[in-house]
């Protein structure tokens, strides 16, 4: 049923995913890959203290599920704009894998 929405309800979506939603995904997915390697670098130099690296496989591992969960929304957000016919100009072309 692609196409049925009206064309200026597809324009707005469309406008709305990318000037607000991918940014604020962008932002997100930074901060956990930001949080992700900050954990990664105190892992690494806190070798020698085991109650210090536990909690940092903690970080590392809750940063890797920031990550997850940001690229599963963006996959949801295009299922849902390709669904009802929304072009998403902001998604990279190309891609070997189309949703």
């Amino acid at each position: 049923m692609p196409g049925s929405v009206p064309a200026e309800v597809q324009g707005l979506v469309g406008r709305i995913v990318i000037e607000i939603v991918n940014p604020i995904i962008g932002v997100i997915f930074a901060a956990a890959l930001v949080y992700f390697l900050w954990g990664l670098f105190m892992f690494i130099v806190n070798a020698g203290n085991e109650a210090k690296r536990g909690e940092y496989k903690q970080h590392m591992l809750w940063g890797l599920i920031g990550l997850v969960v940001m690229i599963s929304a963006y996959a949801l957000i295009e299922v849902g704009l390709r669904t009802f016919g929304v072009e998403n100009r902001d998604m990279p072309q190309g891609l070997p894998i189309r949703l």
